[in-house]
């Protein structure tokens, strides 16, 4: 069932989803201000209420761990990088390796509505960004509302852009700060939602029942984590997940999956679980068989080639409980490290 799997590359993929949130929190730093300690509950607040895939960063702990430690020194090696960070910092007035706190991503689409697009909040010490000014010298349009809040978009002149109650295109990319503790980026629609929200025009939006539940299951102690609805994962899917059959068909089984809880502990080890939610028990144990599948077909790729790899998947715990599944695995941060080396050496 799994002759053409490459259960090698799913797992360092999905270990790498710790590495790809700590990059993310890096690269989004810059759209940061200060964050006090009720910013992550306060970010929460502005998501819509219908999001379909969130992902919260604390990026003040993410940047004390030793592997962002570790990952800053590699960025420092390479001089062309190196010189293209000293020119952002420069030109935006933001150091995003000191500056950010809080970085909250959100997601949605409403099929046949308005509602669409993505979403990023980001909190910190901002006070001196030229991030919007800096945004307008390269095209679009800088408007300042009646509240002196600047908000930039990058249609050159895209109707009722000044006004905050104005509906958008879906895809006119915006960025406001609309105080230094603060900055906006993502589809105008949704810049436009949180504007009003923070000043009082609109109420935030009543969260529906799962993206509540979603919520109130992650461990907000997690400085990274991720929460999606899967309902669209199996349309994503690739053609074939290993061999398919008539009798046998992944995309089956994920399209059953009614959603996935991701956590990440980053330190000198990346600690890593994914929890998954499943219509029935039946779709869990599907489920399990197919990762079990994966773990072992890992395990045997490994062996007497890749002892680390080998003692990862042999430590990789996974338990079913029900309709709920969750995986939990310990990476070393020095297997990130190897793997951004020679990324970068390609």
């Amino acid at each position: 069932m799994f002759r053409r799997f490459n259960a090698r590359l799913l797992f360092e993929t999905l270990g790498g989803l710790a590495l790809a949130l700590a990059l993310l929190a890096m690269f989004f730093a810059s759209f940061a201000t200060a964050a006090p300690k009720k910013g992550a509950a306060h970010s929460l607040a502005l998501l819509p209420g219908n999001a379909e895939f969130v992902v919260s960063l604390d990026t003040f702990a993410l940047r004390k761990s030793d592997l962002v430690t570790e990952m800053e020194k590699h960025f420092d090696s390479i001089p062309e990088a190196a010189e293209n960070y000293r020119r952002f910092v420069q030109e935006s007035g933001i150091d995003p390796r000191q500056d950010t706190d809080q970085v909250l991503l959100a997601m949605r689409h409403v099929d046949g509505g308005g509602a669409s697009g993505f979403l990023i909040v980001a909190q910190g010490r901002f006070g001196s960004s030229r991030l919007v000014d800096a945004a307008s010298e390269n095209g679009g349009k800088t408007v300042l509302l009646e509240d002196g809040t600047k908000i930039w978009t990058s249609q050159a002149d895209p109707a009722g852009a000044g006004s905050p109650s104005a509906k958008a295109s879906g895809k006119t990319i915006a960025l406001a700060q609309p105080d230094p503790e603060m900055l906006l980026f993502g589809e105008q629609a949704e810049v436009v939602r949180v504007l009003d929200i923070l000043s009082g025009r609109a109420a935030p939006e009543t969260k529906n029942e799962k993206l509540r539940d979603l919520l109130s299951g992650v461990d907000r102690r997690a400085p990274a984590w991720a929460i999606l609805n899967s309902s669209a994962l199996a349309a994503k899917l690739p053609a074939e997940v290993g061999q398919n059959s008539p009798d046998w068909k992944p995309g089956s089984a994920i399209s059953k999956v009614e959603s996935v809880t991701l956590m990440g502990w980053v330190g000198k080890d990346v600690d890593f679980k994914a929890r998954v939610a499943t219509k029935d028990s039946e779709t869990a144990g599907l489920v399990a068989d197919m990762v079990r599948g994966a773990l072992a077909a890992g395990k045997l790729a490994a062996k007497d080639r890749d002892p680390e790899l080998l003692k990862i998947l042999q430590d990789t715990r996974l338990t079913q409980d029900g309709t709920m599944l969750e995986l939990e695995a310990r990476i070393p941060s020095s297997r990130f490290l190897v793997q951004q080396t020679k990324a970068s050496q390609e």
